[in-house]
């Protein structure tokens, strides 16, 4: 016959309710449940994008701020829209942005002192922290974060590619998070956090996708991407792979562009000059695809591009 188990004494019980975890270890701790971290199994492809677009992004965002800085992405989290949309800080630094063709809107949210730091960053300053949570809502602040959107559009169409062609379209910017629309309160909002590092300063910036925009290609981001090569593999494939390999390809690439009016075009003349300033990197373009981008010099007395490490776009 089995021992009756012994009773918990009071004392035991107290014990156990001690919040202090790190003299406990066994003490309760509070557990947020608006806040699901996603498996990597569940959206797998949906993690090996936010991979290759922080790779990416890092490298233009050093070129943007003509020092190194650096993008990692940390995890994916889904969040009841309700519940995310109090916890953003106001005011907010949110970029409304779409994702065409999927439907509906993401959103982007940068951490106040990050922006401000970045933008110390651009105008050539050290990448003082500021305090003031107004000053990441100036307009030379807001100016900067629509730039600087910009400037990874092409990183996240690319890294974006094997599953969708997408084409980032910033929407509007807004610093009060109770006036955009995540979605109804009982839909959840898949959260991508990524970490940025500069001049020796951390900050972070999210990337919010509502089920909406996800939900065309969901069966999509829930495959095995490596089944799914698998079985896309047909008898032909190799040859095919070998015969696009020894195509020959027209490459360019664009050294400078200056605008001038209609009027100071039609006023040119033999010997005239048009400034234009040296750029420090260079694009390499197929067709109209970027490629690479690389410094331009001189190789054996001929124009070269030489392509620089980690520089594909």
């Amino acid at each position: 016959m089995a021992a009756a188990p012994e009773r918990i004494s009071d004392e035991e019980v107290a014990a156990l309710l001690e919040k202090d975890g790190k003299e406990n270890p066994h003490a309760v701790r509070p557990y947020d449940f608006a806040v699901q971290r996603i498996n990597r199994t569940q959206l797998p492809l949906l993690e090996v994008i936010n991979k290759s677009f922080a790779e990416r992004a890092g490298a233009s965002l050093s070129q943007l701020l003509g020092r190194d800085a650096s993008m990692h992405f940390e995890s994916l989290e889904s969040v009841k829209s309700a519940d995310l949309q109090a916890s953003l800080p106001t005011p907010a630094t949110l970029a409304v942005v779409r994702l065409k063709p999927l439907p509906g809107f993401a959103y982007v949210s940068v951490e106040p002192a990050l922006l401000l730091t970045l933008l110390d960053g651009f105008f050539g300053g050290t990448g003082r922290a500021n305090a003031d949570p107004q000053a990441a809502i100036a307009p030379a602040a807001q100016r900067f974060l629509a730039l600087m959107l910009r400037s990874v559009a092409v990183d996240l169409a690319s890294a974006w590619q094997p599953v969708s062609s997408v084409e980032l379209e910033l929407v509007k910017q807004e610093t009060n998070p109770r006036l955009v629309q995540l979605g109804g309160q009982l839909e959840s909002v898949v959260v991508a956090k990524f970490s940025v590092e500069f001049a020796a300063r951390s900050g972070r910036i999210e990337w919010l996708f509502p089920d909406a925009l996800l939900d065309p290609i969901r069966g999509t981001l829930a495959g095995d991407s490596d089944n799914s090569a698998s079985a896309k593999q047909e008898p032909w494939a190799p040859t095919l792979s070998s015969a696009l390999v020894d195509t020959q390809m027209h490459t360019r690439a664009v050294l400078a562009q200056a605008q001038i009016s209609l009027r100071q075009l039609v006023s040119l003349s033999p010997g005239d000059i048009i400034p234009i300033e040296a750029p420090q990197h260079v694009t390499l373009f197929a067709g109209d695809v970027p490629l690479y981008r690389g410094r331009f010099g001189i190789s054996q007395g001929r124009n070269a591009l030489k392509i620089l490490p980690g520089a594909a776009v």
